[in-house]
């Protein structure tokens, strides 16, 4: 059995390149992840309208924030 990874590729490491120049910050995340279960799923669109224009230093902040800005009704 073939194991893939993305960073092997060298279409990946070109888009890491570019992504450096253009000093975008990659957040990494796992395989798998608890805090990311499918039935919160429908909460990314919420997320993004809330931030949608914005420019950041630290995205995590703001996403918690936005997150924390989504009335209880709709949650």
């Amino acid at each position: 059995m073939q194991k893939w990874s993305q960073r092997s590729s060298s279409k990946n490491k070109s888009k890491e390149e570019f992504l450096a120049t253009k000093q975008i910050t990659v957040l990494e995340h796992p395989a798998y992840s608890p805090d990311l279960a499918p039935s919160d799923f429908f909460l990314f669109p919420k997320i993004k309208e809330i931030l949608k224009g914005r420019h950041f230093d630290d995205i995590r902040i703001y996403t918690t924030a936005a997150l924390k800005a989504i009335p209880q009704n709709q949650l």
